[in-house]
């Protein structure tokens, strides 16, 4: 009993010796007989991972390996062109048409009209004299080039006239002087508007206000105190204008009106865009509603900017606005001119104090205009990210004849060719009801490269985001095995087993003697 007591006792130390000799080996690293990987090659979804481990010879499980390495090589290559496109950020513009509810009315645009020509009276002392300094200021596009002159010799004419100028005129205000209200009266002999069919026409003149433009002071009507219902030159607004050629004469050689049809939020630009209406000619404008939006970064665009001269409560941000407000800013500022030309001054703020501009600073007026670039200056104007406009088509007829010219020739007592000479007229309508978009957007986001780098792996080596985790669980479990559950028994304690280890002693069979 005490030999197999021991034989047992025997037989259980070389089976610890060999789980401990086995363990070792297991603990060097991962083969196939571990049981993580072993169960990451039956269940994984990655394509040739069991061919290239578990072949039937080394041959085929070379070529599967070469099979792999290929579709990765292809894999990345198409990844990495996925990747240089998102970087670049590709756009492209979509254009969605929106058919506004003429049941409410659609808002008309604004309207504004320039007369090409500023007021010259003899008989009024302070026009009189200032008439060529208020030309430079607002009307001299073409001056420079029919007569020769450049700013600096323009500035010594303003400092002459301004340096022998009366109190009476270096005190007169830059927008009282070609006395805004009087203008317009004269400027409009007929304005009405119809919103729509069976609508009464609708007297507009007193509508129209004066604002003070790149041009000079001009007059507005606000398209978004009138809604109109209907579509064609039946309706809309009609305008009949005298631009009193004998008492403006022109300046440059031009004689008209400046008409710019625009945003009501927005500002009129006439020294940018508009149309050229001279006298004697009768203009169907016909105007449909459009916007641009950029849903993108790569402008820097803003949605808004409050603007001291412009706040944003009654005027949207246009990076035009934004470039005459630092122009007035520059002009406002005490270490330049120190007056405010703008009439609609800010009520509070740095300038809601500044004294109104007189033409005791018409010369420096001129010096900013002529020297003060917002295009190149330090002050940011960015793009708005959205904008609406008005694009336009026009029509031109001969104006006024037959008995509409016999009506003005008896009711104003002047010749048919002073009405030819002088009058002109304009009729601005909707011709669509739409309301078209432009919207910029990136054709190439996170999602859509997300699902070609998807496409692409599951397309050359089958794998998936659900095989990522696959592989971060076996290299969990690789680790959990290698550092914190596997307790490798040292060279000593196994050499000291082994000497413990007694041999029992054989006993001659002394019969077979």
């Amino acid at each position: 009993m005490a030999a197999e007591k021991k034989d047992v006792e025997m037989a259980s130390e070389k089976e610890d010796m060999q789980m401990m000799e086995t363990k070792k080996k297991k603990g060097r690293g991962c083969h196939l007989n571990d049981p993580y990987l072993k169960e990451f090659l039956d269940d994984n979804t990655i394509a040739g991972m069991n061919h290239i481990f578990k072949g039937q010879s080394k041959i085929k499980r070379l070529v599967w390996a070469l099979i792999f390495i290929g579709s990765m090589i292809a894999c990345i290559t198409l990844i990495s062109i996925s990747f240089r496109r998102f970087i670049n950020k590709p756009t492209s513009s979509t254009i969605t048409v929106v058919t506004e509810n003429t049941k409410s009315g659609v808002e008309f645009p604004a309207v504004t009209i320039c007369n090409h020509n500023l007021e010259y009276n003899l008989s009024d002392y302070i026009i009189r004299n200032t008439y060529l300094l208020m030309n430079y200021l607002f009307n001299a596009d073409e001056n420079f080039h029919l007569t020769g002159s450049n700013s600096s010799s323009v500035i010594k004419q303003c400092q002459a006239l301004v340096g022998d100028a009366p109190s009476e005129i270096l005190n007169a205000t830059i927008w009282n002087i070609q006395n805004p209200s009087k203008a317009i009266d004269e400027l409009i002999h007929y304005c009405g508007f119809i919103e729509g069919v069976n609508g009464e026409v609708e007297p507009c003149k007193d509508a129209f206000k004066p604002v003070l433009t790149s041009a000079g002071i001009c007059f507005t009507l606000n398209g978004s105190d009138h809604g109109i219902h209907s579509t064609g030159i039946r309706y809309g607004l009609k305008l009949v204008l005298n631009v009193q050629q004998e008492k403006r004469p022109s300046f440059n050689g031009k004689s008209g009106i400046k008409l710019v049809i625009h945003n009501g939020g927005d500002i009129a630009r006439p020294n940018l865009y508009g149309i050229s209406v001279p006298p004697g000619r009768a203009i169907d404008v016909g105007v449909r509603r459009k916007a641009t939006k950029d849903e993108t970064s790569e402008a820097g665009c803003i949605d808004d900017m409050d603007l001291p001269f412009f706040p944003k409560d009654k005027f949207d941000y246009s990076q035009f606005a934004c470039r005459e407000n630092a122009i007035m800013e520059r002009i406002a500022k005490r270490s330049s001119c120190n007056c405010v030309i703008h009439p609609d001054r800010p009520s509070t703020g740095a300038y809601s104090s500044t004294p109104n501009c007189t033409m005791s600073n018409a010369c420096c007026l001129l010096h900013e205009y002529n020297t003060f670039h917002p295009e190149s200056s330090s002050e940011e104007c960015p793009l708005p990210c959205y904008f609406s406009y008005y694009e336009w088509t026009a029509s031109y007829s001969s104006f006024p004849n037959g008995r509409y010219l016999d009506r003005l020739v008896n009711t104003l007592n002047k010749s048919a060719d002073y009405i030819k000479n002088n009058f002109l007229s304009v009729n601005v309508f909707l011709d669509d009801i739409q309301l078209t978009t432009t919207i910029t957007q990136y054709t190439y986001g996170p999602e859509a490269l997300l699902g070609e780098i998807g496409g692409q792996l599951g397309l050359f080596i089958g794998v998936s985001i659900i095989t990522f985790f696959e592989v971060l669980v076996l290299c969990v479990d690789e680790l959990k095995r290698l550092c914190f559950k596997l307790q490798i028994i040292p060279e000593e304690k196994i050499n000291n087993l082994e000497s413990r280890i007694t041999l029992p002693e054989v006993e001659e069979d002394q019969t077979e003697n």
